[in-house]
Protein backbone atom coordinates (compact mmCIF):
# COMPACT_ATOMS: atom_id res chain seq x y z
CA UNK A 1 0.00 0.00 0.00
CA UNK A 2 1.40 2.97 -0.97
CA UNK A 3 2.26 5.61 1.82
CA UNK A 4 2.91 9.56 1.78
CA UNK A 5 6.80 9.37 1.54
CA UNK A 6 6.20 7.69 -1.38
CA UNK A 7 4.00 9.75 -2.77
CA UNK A 8 6.68 12.69 -1.52
CA UNK A 9 9.42 10.96 -3.01
CA UNK A 10 7.61 10.57 -6.71
CA UNK A 11 6.34 13.73 -6.61
CA UNK A 12 9.87 15.66 -6.10
CA UNK A 13 8.77 17.00 -2.74
CA UNK A 14 9.02 17.05 0.74
CA UNK A 15 6.47 14.80 3.07
CA UNK A 16 5.47 18.08 4.87
CA UNK A 17 4.43 19.89 1.39
CA UNK A 18 2.54 16.42 0.97
CA UNK A 19 0.82 16.88 4.00
CA UNK A 20 0.14 20.47 3.70
CA UNK A 21 -1.98 20.03 0.22
CA UNK A 22 -3.67 16.80 1.62
CA UNK A 23 -4.84 19.15 4.50
CA UNK A 24 -5.79 22.30 1.78
CA UNK A 25 -3.29 24.30 3.68
CA UNK A 26 -2.96 27.58 1.72
CA UNK A 27 0.67 28.27 1.82
CA UNK A 28 1.63 25.56 -0.92
CA UNK A 29 3.26 26.72 -4.47
CA UNK A 30 0.19 26.03 -7.13
CA UNK A 31 3.03 24.21 -9.01
CA UNK A 32 3.76 21.76 -6.49
CA UNK A 33 0.26 21.46 -5.60
CA UNK A 34 -0.81 20.16 -8.50
CA UNK A 35 2.59 17.60 -8.84
CA UNK A 36 1.22 16.43 -5.59
CA UNK A 37 -2.52 15.69 -6.84
CA UNK A 38 -1.36 14.15 -9.93
CA UNK A 39 1.13 11.80 -8.37
CA UNK A 40 -2.22 11.03 -5.49
CA UNK A 41 -4.39 9.91 -7.98
CA UNK A 42 -1.14 8.26 -9.89
CA UNK A 43 -0.05 6.02 -7.32
CA UNK A 44 -4.00 5.52 -6.24
CA UNK A 45 -2.70 7.13 -2.54
CA UNK A 46 -5.71 7.29 -0.18
CA UNK A 47 -4.82 9.31 2.83
CA UNK A 48 -5.01 7.67 6.59
CA UNK A 49 -7.97 9.60 7.82
CA UNK A 50 -7.73 9.24 11.84
CA UNK A 51 -4.22 10.77 11.39
CA UNK A 52 -5.78 13.53 9.38
CA UNK A 53 -8.10 13.91 12.00
CA UNK A 54 -5.61 14.03 14.84
CA UNK A 55 -3.53 16.15 13.39
CA UNK A 56 -6.47 18.58 12.86
CA UNK A 57 -7.72 17.69 16.42
CA UNK A 58 -11.26 17.34 15.16
CA UNK A 59 -13.22 14.29 13.45
CA UNK A 60 -16.57 16.10 12.34
CA UNK A 61 -18.66 12.95 13.95
CA UNK A 62 -20.54 14.02 17.09
CA UNK A 63 -22.27 10.85 19.14
CA UNK A 64 -25.63 10.31 19.80
CA UNK A 65 -26.11 8.19 23.04
CA UNK A 66 -29.78 6.45 23.33
CA UNK A 67 -30.91 3.06 24.30
CA UNK A 68 -32.57 2.42 21.22
CA UNK A 69 -33.45 3.60 17.71
CA UNK A 70 -36.82 2.23 16.81
CA UNK A 71 -38.79 3.71 19.20
CA UNK A 72 -40.52 7.06 17.97
CA UNK A 73 -39.42 8.96 20.97
CA UNK A 74 -35.85 8.87 20.33
CA UNK A 75 -35.81 8.67 16.48
CA UNK A 76 -37.38 12.00 16.84
CA UNK A 77 -34.60 13.20 18.90
CA UNK A 78 -32.08 11.31 16.14
CA UNK A 79 -34.18 13.60 13.28
CA UNK A 80 -33.77 16.93 15.10
CA UNK A 81 -30.30 16.37 15.86
CA UNK A 82 -28.94 14.92 11.85
CA UNK A 83 -31.21 17.75 10.54
CA UNK A 84 -28.85 20.08 12.03
CA UNK A 85 -25.74 18.09 11.74
CA UNK A 86 -25.88 18.56 7.94
CA UNK A 87 -26.49 21.88 8.53
CA UNK A 88 -23.38 22.23 9.89
CA UNK A 89 -21.55 19.23 7.59
CA UNK A 90 -20.84 17.03 10.70
CA UNK A 91 -22.02 13.27 11.25
CA UNK A 92 -23.42 11.68 13.23
CA UNK A 93 -22.22 7.99 15.33
CA UNK A 94 -25.34 6.63 16.93
CA UNK A 95 -24.22 4.09 20.42
CA UNK A 96 -27.33 2.12 20.71
CA UNK A 97 -26.53 1.20 24.63
CA UNK A 98 -30.09 -0.67 25.54
CA UNK A 99 -29.04 1.14 28.97
CA UNK A 100 -25.69 -1.02 28.96
CA UNK A 101 -23.54 1.41 31.25
CA UNK A 102 -19.94 0.05 29.77
CA UNK A 103 -21.51 0.72 26.33
CA UNK A 104 -22.45 4.57 27.56
CA UNK A 105 -18.47 4.74 28.84
CA UNK A 106 -17.34 3.30 25.18
CA UNK A 107 -19.04 6.19 24.23
CA UNK A 108 -17.29 8.68 26.59
CA UNK A 109 -14.02 6.66 25.94
CA UNK A 110 -14.01 7.53 22.03
CA UNK A 111 -14.71 10.95 23.39
CA UNK A 112 -11.57 10.93 25.51
CA UNK A 113 -9.46 9.44 22.18
CA UNK A 114 -10.74 12.15 20.11
CA UNK A 115 -12.50 9.60 17.70
CA UNK A 116 -15.30 12.17 18.47
CA UNK A 117 -15.76 15.49 18.98
CA UNK A 118 -18.69 16.29 20.96
CA UNK A 119 -21.11 13.82 23.11
CA UNK A 120 -25.22 14.02 22.73
CA UNK A 121 -26.97 12.12 25.76
CA UNK A 122 -30.58 11.15 25.02
CA UNK A 123 -30.91 9.16 28.31
CA UNK A 124 -28.40 7.67 30.42
CA UNK A 125 -28.08 4.74 32.54
CA UNK A 126 -23.95 5.88 33.95
CA UNK A 127 -24.06 8.33 36.83
CA UNK A 128 -22.86 12.04 36.37
CA UNK A 129 -20.36 11.96 38.57
CA UNK A 130 -18.64 9.45 35.64
CA UNK A 131 -19.90 11.61 33.16
CA UNK A 132 -18.60 14.43 34.15
CA UNK A 133 -14.89 13.20 34.18
CA UNK A 134 -14.67 13.21 30.66
CA UNK A 135 -16.07 17.05 30.59
CA UNK A 136 -12.42 18.06 29.68
CA UNK A 137 -12.16 16.00 26.56
CA UNK A 138 -14.96 17.83 24.39
CA UNK A 139 -18.28 19.28 24.51
CA UNK A 140 -21.32 17.06 25.91
CA UNK A 141 -24.99 17.80 25.86
CA UNK A 142 -27.65 15.98 27.79
CA UNK A 143 -31.51 15.90 27.64
CA UNK A 144 -32.06 15.92 31.48
CA UNK A 145 -32.44 18.86 33.72
CA UNK A 146 -29.48 18.45 36.03
CA UNK A 147 -28.90 21.42 38.55
CA UNK A 148 -25.70 23.00 39.49
CA UNK A 149 -25.20 21.48 35.77
CA UNK A 150 -21.50 21.58 34.34
CA UNK A 151 -22.94 20.44 31.24
CA UNK A 152 -25.41 21.47 28.58
CA UNK A 153 -28.46 21.13 28.95
CA UNK A 154 -32.07 20.70 27.07
CA UNK A 155 -35.02 19.35 29.15
CA UNK A 156 -38.73 19.88 30.01
CA UNK A 157 -40.39 20.20 33.10
CA UNK A 158 -41.60 15.97 33.56
CA UNK A 159 -43.01 16.96 37.33
CA UNK A 160 -45.29 19.66 35.64
CA UNK A 161 -46.17 17.91 32.48
CA UNK A 162 -47.28 14.39 34.79
CA UNK A 163 -49.50 16.76 37.13
CA UNK A 164 -50.66 18.36 34.14
CA UNK A 165 -52.07 15.16 32.99
CA UNK A 166 -53.68 13.79 36.44
CA UNK A 167 -55.17 17.24 36.79
CA UNK A 168 -57.16 16.91 33.34
CA UNK A 169 -58.31 13.79 34.55
CA UNK A 170 -59.46 14.67 38.05
CA UNK A 171 -61.11 17.63 36.66
CA UNK A 172 -62.93 15.28 34.65
CA UNK A 173 -64.54 13.34 37.65
CA UNK A 174 -61.80 10.86 37.76
CA UNK A 175 -60.76 9.95 41.50
CA UNK A 176 -59.04 6.58 40.89
CA UNK A 177 -55.84 7.09 38.49
CA UNK A 178 -52.96 5.08 38.02
CA UNK A 179 -49.82 5.36 36.05
CA UNK A 180 -47.15 4.34 33.89
CA UNK A 181 -43.19 4.73 34.13
CA UNK A 182 -40.55 2.82 32.64
CA UNK A 183 -37.45 2.47 34.80
CA UNK A 184 -37.84 3.38 38.16
CA UNK A 185 -34.71 4.98 38.90
CA UNK A 186 -34.20 7.12 36.08
CA UNK A 187 -34.79 11.08 36.41
CA UNK A 188 -37.61 11.88 34.43
CA UNK A 189 -39.53 8.11 36.49
CA UNK A 190 -38.21 9.81 40.32
CA UNK A 191 -39.95 13.30 39.44
CA UNK A 192 -43.00 11.39 37.65
CA UNK A 193 -43.63 9.61 40.79
CA UNK A 194 -43.13 12.73 42.77
CA UNK A 195 -45.92 14.27 40.83
CA UNK A 196 -48.38 11.67 41.47
CA UNK A 197 -47.58 11.15 44.72
CA UNK A 198 -47.99 14.77 45.36
CA UNK A 199 -51.07 15.26 43.39
CA UNK A 200 -53.08 12.23 45.53
CA UNK A 201 -51.59 13.91 48.61
CA UNK A 202 -53.28 17.70 47.37
CA UNK A 203 -56.53 16.28 46.46
CA UNK A 204 -57.04 13.96 49.32
CA UNK A 205 -56.52 10.62 47.80
CA UNK A 206 -55.43 7.66 48.76
CA UNK A 207 -52.02 6.65 47.43
CA UNK A 208 -51.19 3.02 46.25
CA UNK A 209 -47.92 2.32 45.08
CA UNK A 210 -49.86 -0.99 43.23
CA UNK A 211 -51.49 1.56 40.88
CA UNK A 212 -47.84 2.74 39.39
CA UNK A 213 -47.57 0.23 36.82
CA UNK A 214 -43.51 -0.10 35.76
CA UNK A 215 -41.26 -1.42 33.00
CA UNK A 216 -43.65 -0.51 30.09
CA UNK A 217 -42.05 1.81 26.89
CA UNK A 218 -42.96 -0.40 23.80
CA UNK A 219 -46.27 -0.62 21.33
CA UNK A 220 -46.98 -4.47 22.80
CA UNK A 221 -45.95 -3.19 26.34
CA UNK A 222 -49.75 -2.23 26.50
CA UNK A 223 -51.48 -5.03 25.59
CA UNK A 224 -49.33 -6.59 28.98
CA UNK A 225 -51.03 -3.63 30.86
CA UNK A 226 -54.71 -4.11 29.49
CA UNK A 227 -53.96 -7.58 31.00
CA UNK A 228 -52.71 -6.35 34.38
CA UNK A 229 -55.40 -3.48 34.90
CA UNK A 230 -57.81 -5.54 33.98
CA UNK A 231 -56.82 -8.39 36.50
CA UNK A 232 -56.72 -5.74 39.44
CA UNK A 233 -59.97 -6.19 41.62
CA UNK A 234 -60.21 -2.42 41.92
CA UNK A 235 -59.04 -1.07 38.33
CA UNK A 236 -58.12 2.38 38.05
CA UNK A 237 -60.85 4.79 35.95
CA UNK A 238 -57.94 6.41 34.36
CA UNK A 239 -54.37 6.11 33.67
CA UNK A 240 -51.69 8.51 32.66
CA UNK A 241 -49.27 6.70 30.02
CA UNK A 242 -45.59 7.66 30.24
CA UNK A 243 -45.51 7.05 26.28
CA UNK A 244 -48.10 7.13 23.52
CA UNK A 245 -46.86 3.91 21.82
CA UNK A 246 -47.62 2.10 25.28
CA UNK A 247 -51.09 4.25 25.57
CA UNK A 248 -52.01 3.24 21.82
CA UNK A 249 -50.93 -0.61 22.92
CA UNK A 250 -53.48 -0.23 25.91
CA UNK A 251 -56.00 1.39 23.75
CA UNK A 252 -55.88 -0.93 20.94
CA UNK A 253 -56.16 -3.74 23.57
CA UNK A 254 -59.40 -2.61 24.84
CA UNK A 255 -62.51 -4.27 23.29
CA UNK A 256 -65.62 -1.74 23.18
CA UNK A 257 -66.98 -1.88 26.38
CA UNK A 258 -63.27 -1.92 28.61
CA UNK A 259 -62.82 1.57 26.22
CA UNK A 260 -65.91 2.85 28.10
CA UNK A 261 -64.09 2.48 31.23
CA UNK A 262 -60.61 3.65 30.93
CA UNK A 263 -59.74 6.99 30.05
CA UNK A 264 -56.39 7.31 28.69
CA UNK A 265 -53.49 10.10 28.44
CA UNK A 266 -50.38 9.42 26.66
CA UNK A 267 -47.13 11.18 26.35
CA UNK A 268 -45.65 12.69 23.17
CA UNK A 269 -47.74 13.27 20.67
CA UNK A 270 -46.55 11.04 18.14
CA UNK A 271 -48.26 10.22 14.87
CA UNK A 272 -49.76 7.20 16.47
CA UNK A 273 -51.57 9.10 19.31
CA UNK A 274 -53.51 11.07 16.19
CA UNK A 275 -54.88 8.70 14.82
CA UNK A 276 -55.79 6.68 17.37
CA UNK A 277 -57.51 10.62 18.77
CA UNK A 278 -55.38 9.76 22.27
CA UNK A 279 -55.39 12.72 24.39
CA UNK A 280 -51.40 13.29 25.14
CA UNK A 281 -48.86 15.67 26.91
CA UNK A 282 -46.93 17.12 23.50
CA UNK A 283 -43.12 17.15 23.91
CA UNK A 284 -41.34 19.03 21.14
CA UNK A 285 -38.88 16.73 20.59
CA UNK A 286 -37.69 17.61 17.18
CA UNK A 287 -36.71 20.76 18.70
CA UNK A 288 -35.11 19.63 21.22
CA UNK A 289 -32.52 17.42 19.49
CA UNK A 290 -32.36 20.35 17.49
CA UNK A 291 -31.51 22.64 20.58
CA UNK A 292 -28.99 18.92 22.22
CA UNK A 293 -26.56 19.72 18.63
CA UNK A 294 -26.74 23.31 18.45
CA UNK A 295 -26.14 23.95 22.15
CA UNK A 296 -22.54 21.82 21.61
CA UNK A 297 -21.50 24.85 19.44
CA UNK A 298 -22.43 27.76 21.62
CA UNK A 299 -19.30 29.63 23.87
CA UNK A 300 -21.55 29.09 27.44
CA UNK A 301 -22.83 26.46 28.92
CA UNK A 302 -26.94 26.89 28.21
CA UNK A 303 -29.98 25.07 29.67
CA UNK A 304 -32.96 25.17 27.88
CA UNK A 305 -36.29 24.31 29.07
CA UNK A 306 -38.85 23.39 26.50
CA UNK A 307 -42.62 23.35 27.07
CA UNK A 308 -45.03 21.20 27.32
CA UNK A 309 -48.46 21.24 26.29
CA UNK A 310 -51.65 18.96 26.73
CA UNK A 311 -53.88 17.89 23.30
CA UNK A 312 -57.11 16.85 24.15
CA UNK A 313 -59.11 14.19 22.42
CA UNK A 314 -61.20 11.51 22.77
CA UNK A 315 -59.74 8.97 25.14
CA UNK A 316 -60.64 10.85 28.28
CA UNK A 317 -64.66 10.57 29.29
CA UNK A 318 -66.13 13.10 32.35
CA UNK A 319 -66.73 10.86 34.94
CA UNK A 320 -70.19 11.80 36.89
CA UNK A 321 -70.18 10.73 40.66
Amino acid sequence: MTNLKEVAKRAGVSPSTVSRVINNHPYVNEEKRQKVLDTIEELNYIPNINAIHLKKGKTNLIGVVLPFSNHPYFSQLIQGISEEAIKANKKIVLFQTAYDTDQEIDALEMLKLKQIDALIICSRNISLNIVEQYIEYGPISIFENISNSKFRTTYIDHYNAFKQALNHLYNNGHRHIACTINRRNSTSSILRIKAYKDFCSENALPFNDQDIFENFVLLEDGQRLAQEIDNKENPPTAIVVSGDNTAAGLFISLNDEQKKNISIIGFENHKISKLLNLTTIEIPLFQIGKSLFNQLYEDKLNNYLFETKLIKRNSVFKLNH
